[in-house]
Order: structure tokens, then sequence, then C-alpha cells
């Protein structure tokens, strides 16, 4: 309200003269102040919105920042394919590489919140993407290189 106190003041007097006090618990206008309230609350929330959304960028892109080049290719693999839970050993088949090779990149994208390690009897089963990665797959997808 303070970017426009002109405008705010004008729609606080609901049509009625600046100096008529009386009359105020029962205005015969009060659709003018209602109307620009609901205007200025539309107005804030999508700016709200942008920024929110500005910010979530930001986080993603920083989380990103911690990967190799190798560490992202596998991480657009997961999402293009979906691959919402998997083992480390049938991906190894999959890709071509060693076992071993999946489960480094499976420890570093966990150790970056990209990744949730599915323990059975104390030991590492599988994997499972983590509600980070599913919640901003799209806007990973777009910024991850094309395997």
């Amino acid at each position: 309200f303070a970017y426009a106190p002109d405008e705010y003041y004008a729609t606080l007097q609901m049509g009625l003269p600046a100096l008529y006090y009386s009359g105020r618990e029962n205005p015969p206008h009060p659709e003018v102040w209602i109307l620009y309230f609901l205007r200025m609350m539309e107005l804030y929330s999508c700016k709200v919105c942008e920024i929110s959304q500005a910010s979530q960028l930001d986080e993603v892109m920083g989380s990103l920042s911690y990967l190799n080049a190798k560490e992202k290719s596998f991480l657009a693999f997961l999402l293009r394919n979906r691959m919402v839970e998997f083992a480390p050993i049938e991906l190894s088949r999959v890709l071509g590489v060693t076992n071993k090779t999946i489960i480094n990149r499976c420890v570093k994208l966990a150790s970056n919140g990209f990744l949730i390690p599915n323990i059975v009897k104390e030991r590492i089963r599988t994997y499972s993407l983590s509600a980070f990665t599913s919640n901003h797959s799209e806007e990973l997808l777009s910024v991850l290189p094309d395997a």
C-alpha cells in the first residue's frame, strides 16, 4: 500500500467526503475499498510466486554445483528414465559400467540430497529418488546435460 498512498487513502474514503465521519459504520460504497484490497492481494501474491519460483531454481542450481559432469549425467539418466527406485547392480549392467562406479555416483548423489539409500539388514540394497529430486525433476532436467 505504500507504493500508491494516494490510491490507498482514496479507497479508504469509500466514496465519502474527506471530512465526513458519521455514517462510516454503513458506508454507501464499501466495494471501492474491497476491490482495491483484492487487487493489491492479487498483485503481491503474484510477486511472491515469482520470487518463490526464482528461489527454487537458485536452490536447484546450487545443489547441482557440487556434482561433477558424470554425476550430473547419471542424475539426468535417472530422471529421464523415471528410475524412482533402483539397485546399483541393475544399472551397472544397463549402463555398461562397474557396480562400484554406480555405487560411487549414488553415494555422491545421496550425500547431496538427490538420492536416499534404502537399507535392508544393515546394507544398502537400493536407492530411491529423494523428495527434493522428485519435486524438482522438471527444473533439474532443464539444466542437466543430455546423456
